[in-house]
């Protein structure tokens, strides 16, 4: 970087596996529909990988000015997804090996078992890649990325013996973490059929939606305590409710009190529930526990969607007399 704040950057495998593996399967979803548009897209899925593969090593943001930027210290996950979805794009065993290398690299979330993490350090939250691998595998393959993510599982919910079931660590955009700590859990039972962690994956969801020491669900608009002051100019100058969005969630006390720029704007209303070693505040001016999270709010809608899949047939008021709405089962 050029300015006072600089990030550490080693190589262009972490973000070229994410292109890769979006490119590779906006490929597979354009194949029928413009098939000029999906060999473009899949020349480029095997042309940003091999890039990947050429310069392993994080690329993280510029900081310039600012103390804060996305500190990513892991790439090999991001590869092995890359990989993962051109191997289920092209059909091409080089791409299912170099996945299953990836996977060795890292079969376990860095985050996972941790009580802190620098921002943004081990993103994504969870490793998608163990899940294609799985997809489209042998046997053995199978066998291999489920008991990845069993040992992830397993070293969260060692720490999760309180009454909440939570065991993740409270850095900034811990609601990212319970996100993904659902959708690891969800992937888990559905390649294994092993509910053993179905308890804390519901735990996850649950205190999103308000079973936490607040009351609050982290869902804008969704029940009747939830955010109504978040970070957010959209929402503050527009006067617009951003319905649906997840908020960041609450922090370590110790990071919000040493966050630069921060303050409340308004007196604190979960003040008597701010008095532990973890903070919340819906208040326009924490930037650490009220801005609304992309990766997050998508994060949950995909798990979400997984639960709806694969709940049973019930009534359709809309659909007439005696109809249902069958809801098919989870691929």
């Amino acid at each position: 970087g050029l300015f006072e704040y600089k990030n550490r950057s080693t190589g262009l495998a972490s973000t070229a596996g994410k292109y890769a593996a979006a490119f590779a399967l906006g490929a597979g979803v354009f194949q029928g529909r413009d098939s000029a548009y999906a060999r473009q897209l899949a020349r480029r899925a095997r042309a940003v990988y091999a890039l990947g593969a050429a310069h392993p090593g994080v690329c993280q943001t510029a900081p310039a000015r600012s103390p804060y930027f996305y500190e990513e210290d892991d790439w090999a996950d991001d590869m092995e997804l890359g990989a993962a979805e051109l191997y289920a794009l092209t059909d091409e065993p080089t791409y299912f090996h170099a996945a299953l290398q990836y996977a060795a690299l890292e079969p376990v979330s860095p985050w996972m078992g941790q009580d802190t993490a620098r921002h943004y350090q081990w993103y994504p939250w969870h490793n998608n890649g163990h899940y294609e691998i799985w997809r489209t595998g042998g046997d053995s393959a199978r066998r291999v990325v489920a008991e990845y993510y069993r040992r992830g599982l397993e070293a969260v919910t060692r720490r999760a013996r309180n009454g909440f079931r939570i065991g993740i660590p409270f850095i900034w955009c811990s609601n990212n973490l319970l996100a993904s700590f659902a959708t690891q859990a969800h992937f888990y039972r559905r390649m294994t059929g092993d509910s053993t962690y179905l308890e804390y994956e519901t735990a996850a969801l649950d205190w999103l939606f308000g079973s936490n020491p607040w009351g609050v669900s982290m869902v804008i608009g969704l029940g009747t305590t939830y955010p109504r002051t978040p970070h957010s100019v959209v929402a503050q100058q527009l006067h617009l409710q951003l319905t649906g969005g997840l908020v960041d969630g609450p922090v370590y006390r110790s990071i919000f009190e040493h966050l630069r720029g921060i303050r409340l704007l308004e007196a604190d209303e979960y003040a008597p529930f701010n008095t532990g070693f973890i903070v919340y505040h819906d208040d326009v001016g924490d930037y650490s526990t009220n801005e609304p999270i992309m990766d997050g709010t998508a994060n949950l809608a995909y798990v979400l969607a997984g639960w709806a899949v694969a709940s049973p047939l019930r009534a359709c008021p809309q659909c007439g007399d005696g109809a249902t709405l069958q809801r098919r089962r989870s691929p």
